[in-house]
C-alpha cells in the first residue's frame, strides 16, 4: 500500500476499515462560500459508495485519490489525489486523469491543503502516469482555484455540470 508522509499528514489509498471515519468527514456540515455549490454533505450512502469507488479505483488503475489523515491525531481531514471519473464533459477531459482535493473547512487557511496536493502531485509525476492532467472547479471557488494555479492548472474552458456552472482546467507535468 502506498503511504506518503508530510509533517503533518498522512496521505494513503481509501480502506474499508475508514468507513466511520470517512462518513464522519463527507457529513459534516460545511460552511458554504457565498455562491459556491458543495458536494458536501453527503448522506452515509453516499459517501460509502464513494469510500468504494475509490478503493476500487486503486485496485483498476493502479493511483487513484488519498485520504489525508492528520498524523496529530489520525482524525481524516481531507481527500487529494487523481481519478479517471468521466464526468461526460468531453473527450479532452473524460480521458485523462482528474486532479481533486478537499480538505476540511477547519483547515482553511492553514496550509494543509497545499501541503496534501504537493504531496499527491509529486507521487503522481513521479509515476509517469499522465504528463496531462485535468480539474474541474467552481468559478467562484477562489481557494480551489488559487491551489489549481499553484500547481500550474490553467483555464481551457468554461461549463456546466449538474447545472451548474465549472471551469475545467489542465496542467501538463515537466516530469
Amino acid at each position: 500500500m502506498t503511504f506518503l508522509t508530510t509533517d503533518r499528514l498522512v496521505l494513503r489509498p481509501h480502506a474499508i476499515a475508514d468507513e466511520a471515519l470517512y462518513r464522519a468527514f463527507w457529513g459534516a456540515d460545511v460552511p458554504p462560500m457565498k455562491g459556491v455549490r458543495s458536494i458536501a454533505p453527503l448522506e452515509p450512502e453516499l459517501a460509502f459508495a464513494r469510500l468504494l469507488r475509490f478503493i476500487g479505483h486503486w485496485s483498476v488503475f493502479g493511483f487513484g485519490p488519498f485520504v489525508v489523515e492528520e498524523r496529530a491525531t489520525g482524525r481524516i481531514v481531507g481527500e487529494v489525489g487523481f481519478a479517471h471519473m468521466r464526468r461526460g464533459n468531453g473527450a479532452d477531459f473524460d480521458t485523462v486523469p482528474e486532479a481533486m482535493w478537499k480538505i476540511d473547512a477547519a483547515f482553511t487557511g492553514t496550509g494543509v491543503a497545499t501541503e496534501a496536493v504537493t504531496a499527491a502531485v509529486r507521487w503522481f509525476d513521479g509515476r509517469g502516469i499522465s504528463q496531462r492532467t485535468v480539474c474541474m472547479i467552481d468559478p467562484l471557488n477562489s481557494p480551489s482555484l488559487a491551489i489549481a494555479a499553484r500547481f500550474g492548472f490553467r483555464p481551457f474552458r468554461d461549463t456546466a455540470f449538474r447545472d451548474t456552472p465549472v471551469r475545467l482546467l489542465e496542467r501538463i507535468s515537466v516530469v
